[in-house]
């Protein structure tokens, strides 16, 4: 499945309901790497009293980072990609900024795909959080 980065950009923006729902952009992909974003808004806030973002929308846009980078190897619109374990650290609390995230693949294996992933505000030399995701591939010839 050769893939250019308006059709990246329609599955990752449009196609997937949650991402839709958060209003989540697509920055840059280009294979084994991806960078999104989430507007800001106050329903995104955990903590209203620091107003520091919710931590499960800053390990959401992490897996869904993780699963856009692996998503750049697939080969065939029925390959299946799901998360098999995804872990994060939480390094300070995020702003009521917009969130980016960047995750790109440390290794890609026939049925598994490893990424990082660094979450940061306005500065990305101030990481919110860094995490790992391990992904379950499955290419339309395992499928049969």
């Amino acid at each position: 499945m050769k893939a250019d980065k308006e059709f990246f950009k329609n599955v990752i923006e449009n196609v997937i309901p949650l991402h839709k729902f958060f209003n989540i952009k697509l920055l840059d992909i280009n294979k084994g790497f991806a960078k999104i974003m989430i507007p800001f808004k106050p329903e995104l806030i955990g903590d209203p009293r620091a107003m520091a973002l919710h931590g499960g929308i800053i390990s959401t846009l992490m897996d869904s980072v993780g699963g856009a980078a692996a998503m750049t190897t697939l080969v065939s619109l029925e390959d299946r990609l799901s998360t098999i374990d995804i872990r994060i650290d939480y390094l300070r609390p995020g702003k009521a900024e917009d969130l980016i995230v960047e995750g790109e693949i440390a290794r890609s294996g026939n049925r598994i795909i490893v990424t990082r992933m660094v979450a940061y505000q306005s500065n990305r030399s101030e990481l919110i959080a860094e995490g790992k995701g391990v992904y379950n591939v499955k290419r339309k010839a395992d499928l049969k």
